[in-house]
This record gives C-alpha cells, sequence and structure tokens, in this order.
C-alpha cells in the first residue's frame, strides 16, 4: 500500500511581507536550521509568482510560526536561487465573468478547471463573482505553455464565461541582454539623459 503523503501548512515571505499560508507536502528533513522541512506546494499562491504549485522549496522553523520560506528580497530573475526544486510552471492570473443564468458563476469556474485539466495546468480560485466584479483565478502553467495558449485555450468553443488575462510571470525570467556601447559624435550635443525605467516590485 502506498504510504500517504502528509500535507502541513507552511508560510510564504518576502522580507516579512506577502505573507500567505499555502499547503505543501511534507518531504523530509532538510539542510538548515534545526527543523528544517522539504516541501512540495500543492497550491498555487496568490502574493508569490514562485514558488508556485509543484516547486520544492526549504521551510524553516519560526519562533510562533508556521515553517516558513521567505524569498530574501531576491530580484525576480535569481528567484531560482530560493527554490530546491523548480518544477517548470509559471504564474497566470485571470479574471472571469460568467454569463446569464450562471449567477455565482459556478458553471464558469467548472469549465475554466475542465480546461486547465486538459492542458495539465494548475488551477486555484480565488474568489467567485459578485454582481459587475469579475471572478479571479491563478494557474501555474508548464513553462512550455504560453500565456497566450491558455488564453487560447479558454476562450475555445462557447465557454460559459469571458476570460481577461490579468498577469503573466514567466519562471525563466532572464536579464535583458547588455546593450553595446556606441561612441558618441564628436560634433554633435549629446542627447538628454532618458529617465531609467522604475524597478518592478512583485
Amino acid at each position: 500500500m502506498a504510504k500517504q503523503s502528509k500535507l502541513i501548512k507552511i508560510c510564504l515571505t518576502d522580507d516579512g511581507e506577502d505573507s500567505e499560508t499555502p499547503w505543501a507536502e511534507d518531504l523530509g528533513p532538510a539542510p538548515g536550521p534545526k527543523g528544517s522541512r522539504k516541501v512540495k506546494l500543492v497550491n498555487v499562491p496568490f502574493l508569490h509568482a514562485k514558488p508556485t504549485w509543484g516547486d520544492t522549496i526549504v521551510v524553516s522553523p519560526v519562533a510562533g510560526g508556521l515553517p516558513t520560506w521567505d524569498s530574501g528580497g531576491v530580484e525576480w530573475d535569481e528567484i531560482g536561487t530560493r527554490l530546491l526544486v523548480d518544477s517548470g510552471r509559471h504564474a497566470i492570473i485571470i479574471d472571469y465573468a460568467p454569463k446569464k443564468g450562471d449567477p455565482g458563476g459556478h458553471k464558469a469556474f467548472s469549465a475554466i478547471a475542465a480546461a486547465c485539466r486538459e492542458l495539465d495546468v494548475a488551477c486555484e480560485g480565488c474568489f467567485g463573482p459578485d454582481g459587475k466584479t469579475p471572478g479571479r483565478v491563478y494557474l501555474a502553467a508548464n513553462d512550455a505553455l504560453t500565456p497566450e495558449a491558455v488564453m487560447e485555450r479558454l476562450r475555445t468553443g462557447k465557454p460559459p464565461h469571458v476570460v481577461t488575462q490579468i498577469h503573466a510571470d514567466v519562471a525563466q525570467a532572464k536579464k535583458p541582454a547588455a546593450k553595446k556601447a556606441t561612441k558618441k559624435p564628436a560634433a554633435k550635443k549629446p542627447a538628454a539623459k532618458k529617465s531609467s525605467p522604475r524597478k518592478r516590485v512583485r
């Protein structure tokens, strides 16, 4: 008889901010502070694009709190350094508005969940639709599957909903290639410096 996996509640945080408490499969002891555990996420977090469903991380004891994983404030393109095993999935956030005859959005959510199962996409409902406010769903899609492909499938046929992509974060985010330096024309006045882009805040 196969051994049943043990699920534990953990905490994900970013230097003490954006804390949330998903469930994870306890995979046993891990290197680090005494009591650290290796765990595999079984939820799609709402406040963290990574780690996400299927990722394996190390959580450590916190006085008076749940076993915790802290991103340590690393930049997004370095988030992989805080994962033990990357499941190869990225987060997609969608809003859905049910069509007439489905006031609670149950048919709409069921259709979205069914399409996600076909695509092997983990699907987690955040909140349902309420009047004119659409419902929200968080997905963890395989990196081989683009957000565009997911949205196309969700809109295929005559679904009982209207879906809108709110956000997508590809797990293997890379730094942009460095620009080659170019010589300024000696006879021309240098152009005014453009302000640098704002740092992305997650």
